[in-house]
């Protein structure tokens, strides 16, 4: 959970720390676990989520609107969050996280890199020779630092990433997925679930995820250049992550 600190800083909802962490299909799982959480859906042993009440009251954001609006009959685990993650409110969310500089449009490796820090290098060593070849120093190494790309979370974004703890188990949610661990306890423990309904997402959107432009995600990592996890967490206090709250 966001601490009072990091509140003061950049706040984070859990769907938007979902999204920061692996892309929109973990946003969708999150949006999800919020309305199992509070009761607004039930998924059943099968994996069927429907929504507890027809009128789509307790809704906090565009995205929970939407998953509560097709779940009014039973939708599969799998088909609500597939269809959530390339939702135009997802979208939304994505721009959202843009415009706050949170994340950016990632920009793809040129596998040429290699060769561009190998000039700057070899430059560098001339230039204790003749102090010109200095010059070619930084032009490679402007060279190496465009094509070794960019990831889709900013700086920013990882920063205020690492203050957001697994301290319930919606935020579980986020950063590990309902497929993930927590202190040794599965993710899906913590809300009842049997773990063939979480298999029943693909593993493309089990597995970390990076948004393209248009908000949708590609199995690849937290993004190239984007360094080790976008973030990690431990699931603060027993009690406070568990609780029941899956279907019959």
């Amino acid at each position: 959970m966001v601490t009072p600190e990091a509140a003061q800083e950049t706040w984070l909802s859990a769907e938007e720390a979902g999204y920061l962490a692996a892309g929109p299909e973990r946003a969708a799982e999150t949006v999800l676990a919020r309305l199992v959480d509070t009761g607004l859906v039930r998924v059943s042993r099968a994996g069927m989520v429907s929504a507890v009440q027809q009128d789509g009251r307790g809704a906090t954001t565009s995205i929970e609107e939407r998953v509560l609006r097709h779940t009014r009959t039973a939708v599969p685990f799998d088909a609500i969050v597939q269809s959530t993650a390339i939702s135009t409110e997802m979208a939304q969310l994505y721009r959202q996280l843009l415009d706050r500089k949170l994340m950016q449009v990632p920009r793809r490796r040129d596998e040429s890199w290699k060769f561009s820090l190998a000039v700057a290098v070899v430059a560098l060593v001339l230039g204790f020779v003749s102090p010109v070849f200095f010059l070619g120093t930084l032009i490679g190494l402007g060279f190496f630092v465009w094509q070794y790309g960019t990831g889709p979370v900013t700086q920013a974004g990882r920063n205020a990433l690492k203050k957001v703890t697994a301290s319930d188990r919606v935020h579980a949610v986020a950063l590990h997925g309902f497929s993930g661990r927590v202190l040794g306890q599965d993710v899906t423990e913590l809300f009842d679930l049997p773990r063939n309904v979480v298999r029943t997402i693909p593993a493309k959107a089990r597995s970390r995820s990076t948004p393209d432009r248009r908000g949708r995600g590609s199995a690849s990592g937290c993004g190239s250049g984007s360094g080790g996890g976008c973030g990690s967490s431990s699931c603060g206090g027993g009690s406070s992550c568990g609780g029941g709250g899956g279907g019959d």
